[in-house]
């Protein structure tokens, strides 16, 4: 991979001298074949389960990394209240024999860790407290009612930690080498991007980053940010759509039956023959074969010319998002605007924090919904925020083709 990635940027130097401000890489892919680092999973409830029944089940391609499930006392219910003491004084008299090991990865679940993170971070400093070197990844920092999905999310983003590190030091080694003064991102699969240093945090979110870049990409040349998109490629055809410039996107990225993965993904499902037909909004038709002599299914004929590599300018042209998605105890319309306004200043000052100018930040979505099973007063609120770094203020696409006010 070293060799590959220095003759490509080394090619980039060639043709574009220091023209090049920003690199931002797709590391999806080899995320996916990477070995899964063991990782110790703690859990947090009440109780532990009273049997194999109420077990979390994880996927058949996460389960074998987890080496150990430690179980520890504690959670709080959807109003961010302790259903019970925290277990630490036990888990203290445990902590030896779980560091005395090889693994260096830890992932922490907490019941009702979307109400509060309380329970996560005192097992997470005591552990760091003991050892600084440890990989830590909690479950609060991804956003999922249900227990199983974050225990997952959790559980994968720490066996990859590792790669992520490796990951990011050889892509800033290289980038440093060929454009020491560029800016190194990677891509995401909302459809935006993040400092290379998050890649080591959260390389759960750089998974499936080349569907979101594939709409952006073709959205991006059609010069629709709001509308839809239809890309046709060897194995099939699928359709996305984008919203105030990026796609549109879901917290969760289903796998059938298994856990899904609390992670803000672009939307891309199968286009079929009954996909109606809507004239009120724009639509692009992005052929992505490598082979085009034969005619695409469904009648459809492309509204771009000949393009491959759509998803290429869509990591060119991502913004940084980051997003803020989180449970809040509301008592009326008033006191619901103002959580949702906090909400819109948190998300816009994260992403400020990973390098956006704050006169370059939009507000993408801002959603609150109502909590099930007899909650009331209880909301999730979802905002998304995105913007240019600072030093992109002269090469960022014209506002109107982004979908964003001036």
């Amino acid at each position: 991979m070293s060799e590959a990635l220095e003759s490509s940027l080394s090619g980039l130097r060639r043709e574009f001298g220091s023209g090049i401000t920003e690199i931002t890489a797709d590391v999806g892919r080899v995320l996916v074949e990477r070995k899964l680092a063991d990782v110790v999973a703690i859990r947090i409830s009440p109780r532990p389960p009273a049997d194999d029944f109420h077990m979390t089940v994880l996927p058949a391609l996460v389960e074998p990394a987890v080496t150990r499930t430690v179980h520890v006392r504690g959670g709080h219910d959807l109003r961010g209240r302790p259903l019970a003491r925290l277990g630490l004084e036990a888990f203290l008299s445990d902590l030896p024999g779980i560091l005395a090991g090889d693994v260096r990865n830890v992932a922490i679940t907490s019941v009702g860790s979307t109400a509060s993170m309380d329970h996560e971070t005192r097992i997470a400093d005591a552990i760091l407290s003991n050892d600084r070197d440890m990989r830590i990844s909690i479950s609060n920092d991804f956003y999922s009612s249900v227990f199983r999905d974050r225990d997952y999310t959790a559980i994968l983003n720490s066996a990859l930690m590792e790669s992520g590190e490796e990951l990011a030091a050889t892509l800033e080694e290289a980038g440093r080498r060929q454009f020491p003064a560029a800016l190194l991102s990677f891509a995401k699969n909302d459809g935006g991007r993040a400092p290379l240093s998050r890649l080591a945090l959260a390389p759960v979110h750089g998974l499936r980053a080349q569907p979101a870049m594939a709409i952006l990409g073709a959205a991006t040349l059609a010069g629709i940010p709001e509308g839809e998109v239809i890309l046709c490629m060897e194995d099939g055809v699928t359709v996305g759509h984008t919203r105030g410039g990026l796609p549109v996107t879901r917290s969760l990225i289903r796998q059938g039956f298994d856990a899904s993965l609390a992670s803000n993904a672009a939307i891309l499902e199968p286009y079929t023959v009954h996909h109606p037909v809507r004239t009120d909004i724009p639509s692009v038709i992005a052929d992505l074969r490598e082979w085009q002599e034969s005619a695409l299914p469904f009648g459809l004929v492309p509204t771009l010319p000949a393009v491959q590599d759509a998803a290429l300018v869509g990591s060119a042209v991502a913004p940084l998002t980051a997003w803020i998605d989180r449970l809040e105890t509301v008592s009326g319309r008033v006191d619901l605007r103002r959580v949702q306004n906090l909400a819109e200043e948190d998300a816009h000052s994260a992403a400020v924090q990973l390098g956006a100018s704050p006169g370059q930040t939009h507000i993408i979505e801002s959603n609150v919904f109502a909590m099930p099973y007899g909650n009331p007063g209880i909301v999730r609120i979802r905002v998304q925020a995105a913007g240019e770094a600072s030093a992109d203020e002269e090469h960022v696409l014209p506002a109107a083709a982004r979908g964003t006010n001036p």
